[in-house]
């Protein structure tokens, strides 16, 4: 027994050896792990125990097959989306391709709230803006509305593009509930700003930033009913929130408006058109204009220059018009504004050249000044 155990392992370690002494090339040495657990298995079936199982290295394993019954899970292609009316806000476009129909569906899909807005904002402003005559706010109301009015939608999905007699036909669609969320915390951070712009009218000591404050607080009411009335078109209503109207805002600044005085001061011996041109423009917004600073509520601070513009035309004189402006509160002392504008135009000569040259000027700063004041 003992001489055939010595025999068995001289066989298992000469097996390994001549394994190790040549390679082959497309199988691998097994391993000294591999040689040990081989030669225990031996070892185990000469005492009569049950073999010690050992494994080979895992580039010898062979992979388990498959169980009888276990099919792989089909691969499905993804359908086209479909919405609901319940869930969705939902457009169709048409067109010779499919972007041009996507296009269009998501077109008219916007168009739904652009109308509903302009509607909503007109009826809310109309009464208050018609009644308050010599005053620029309705210009002002308008021109937000264009602005509030352009909607940028978000989240839009396209679903299925099918071809109908030649024509693609696209679905676009909104989450209601999605944008609704979205919309709501928009009212109520604009809530917020117009909170924060009536604190700061009410704390102002002078007119003019009285007024700037509540023109902000117009502007961002008017942003608040555009997002109101997306919710609308949607089936959602805007939660309470900043309660304040719009005849109130409007009728606090047109009572500021209706005893703001301005004064003039253009620092120029040829201002005086300029200073003619500014008073029209500013009268007719609702202004007062007064010659005295220490009486006003606010100073227009004009320092008005001319330079010669050399070019190659012999046959006219060509002058620049430059003016650097200040606002100044008069009640404070401060200086709330600076811009600068020019203009340049051309004559026989330099004098009429510069003329005009002031007219075209006036009509820039009067733009500038009541985009400030507005």
């Amino acid at each position: 027994m003992k001489r055939l155990i010595g025999l068995l392992i001289t066989l298992v370690f000469f097996s390994g050896c001549l394994t190790a002494a040549s390679p082959s090339k497309t199988q691998k040495s097994p391993t000294k792990a591999a040689q040990k657990a081989r030669a225990d298995h031996v070892f185990s079936e000469l005492d009569g125990k049950s073999p010690t199982p050992y494994t080979t290295s895992p580039e010898h394993q062979k992979k388990a097959p498959l169980k009888h019954g276990i099919k792989p899970a089909p691969i499905h292609s993804q359908s086209p989306k479909t919405f609901t009316h319940e869930t969705h806000l939902i457009a169709r476009g048409y067109g010779q391709s499919k972007p041009e129909a996507i296009g269009q569906a998501k077109a008219e899909l916007a168009n739904m709230f652009e109308s509903r807005i302009q509607s909503d904002i007109s009826s809310v402003t109309r009464a208050v803006t018609d009644s308050v005559k010599g005053d620029s706010l309705k210009k002002t109301v308008q021109a937000k509305v264009r602005v509030v009015s352009s909607v940028q939608l978000e989240g839009v999905q396209v679903g299925e593009v099918t071809r109908k007699s030649g024509e693609y036909v696209a679905v676009a669609a909104l989450n209601r509930a999605r944008a609704a969320s979205k919309w709501q915390k928009e009212v109520d951070r604009i809530d917020a700003k117009i909170a924060v712009e009536e604190k700061g009218a009410s704390k102002a000591r002078g007119k003019l930033m009285q007024l700037r404050h509540l023109n902000n607080a117009v502007g961002f009411f008017l942003d608040k009913q555009a997002f109101s009335s997306r919710l609308r078109v949607i089936g959602y209503q805007a939660s309470a929130g900043n309660t304040i109207t719009f005849e109130e805002l409007a009728g606090r600044r047109q009572k500021i408006k209706s005893d703001f005085r301005i004064a003039l001061d253009v620092n120029s011996a040829k201002g005086e058109e300029l200073s003619h041109q500014l008073a029209k423009k500013l009268t007719s917004a609702g202004f007062i204009i007064n010659e005295r600073p220490s009486e006003s509520d606010a100073t227009l601070r004009v320092k008005l220059a001319f330079s010669k513009v050399k070019n190659n035309n012999p046959n006219f004189k060509f002058m620049r018009a430059t003016a650097d402006v200040s606002i100044v509160d008069s009640t404070t002392g401060k200086k709330v504004g600076h811009f600068n504008e020019s203009q340049r135009s051309a004559h026989l000569n330099y004098d009429e050249a510069g003329v005009k040259a002031v007219k075209k000027l006036s009509k820039t700063l009067s733009k500038r000044i009541m985009t400030y004041l507005e």
